[in-house]
């Protein structure tokens, strides 16, 4: 995807599908609606496009985070895209703590690494998780983790 106004509208959708799956009441309906198995992968890759800016991979994080929070399942799928691990923790090596739309990506990331850990912790460990986070806290996390 290319820059401008398709940023505008991939971030536009994105905020929208979050509005989606934060205010479903009904989980089946939603994942007809939103299914994991096409949306997980699909959102996985804006991670791995290394030009996408922190505000859509912030709220690409935070769809990711929901999809988790209601489904244990949802972890396979990410697990499967490979290299998607990856792009997370390293998102936590450049953040820049002087941005806000950085650290609250950084935030959420650390959210997503969390939920995936308490499923699929080998996969992140695999990754370099480990090594990102630890490095993570002991540089900025007196700076962002306060609400994580």
């Amino acid at each position: 995807m290319g820059q401008g106004d398709e940023r505008d509208m991939q971030l536009i959708a994105l905020e929208q599908l979050c509005m989606l799956l934060l205010m479903s009441d009904n989980v089946d309906r939603c994942f007809e609606t939103c299914p994991p198995r096409t949306f997980l992968p699909a959102l996985c890759k804006i991670f791995l496009d290394e030009s996408a800016p922190d505000n859509v991979l912030e709220v690409t994080a935070r769809a990711i985070t929901y999809y988790l929070d209601v489904s244990a399942e949802c972890t396979r799928r990410i697990v499967g895209v490979d290299g998607a691990i990856k792009a997370l923790c390293n998102r936590l090596v450049v953040v820049e703590l002087n941005n806000r739309t950085s650290r609250d990506l950084a935030e959420q990331c650390v959210k997503v690494l969390e939920l995936i850990c308490t499923r699929e912790s080998g996969a992140v460990f695999e990754a370099g998780g480990l090594n990102c986070v630890l490095s993570f806290i002991r540089d900025s996390g007196h700076l962002v983790l306060g609400s994580v």
